[in-house]
């Protein structure tokens, strides 16, 4: 592998508006190898806790009865892996597969 470009060559972002009105945004970049995301809560950008092998990413998010719901999409190594967040808990691995 070569050597992991600083900058990243694609990007994917998320947003919502709470009930409080605040603005949501999650903007997940990929450097070409690894996805990482960085957070908006209305104050000012942080690192967020996603971090998953990756080439190319995108994204989509909802809110249903239950809560906020969001799903990354990472191409790598000729395979698209689905990761989950849901109503605030952790991340986890998706039921999506690419076959």
């Amino acid at each position: 592998m070569t050597s992991t470009p600083s900058f990243p060559v694609g990007t994917a972002a998320v947003s919502w508006l709470d009930t409080s009105g605040t603005v949501h945004i999650r903007v997940y970049s990929t450097n070409g190898y690894t996805v990482t995301e960085r957070c908006w809560d209305g104050e000012s950008w942080t690192n967020g806790g996603f971090s998953q092998p990756g080439e190319q990413v995108s994204a989509t998010s909802w809110q249903g009865p239950g809560g906020l719901s969001i799903r990354v999409y990472c191409n790598f190594e000729n395979q698209t892996v689905e990761y989950c967040w849901d109503q605030g808990g952790g991340w986890y691995r998706g039921a999506y597969t690419t076959e």
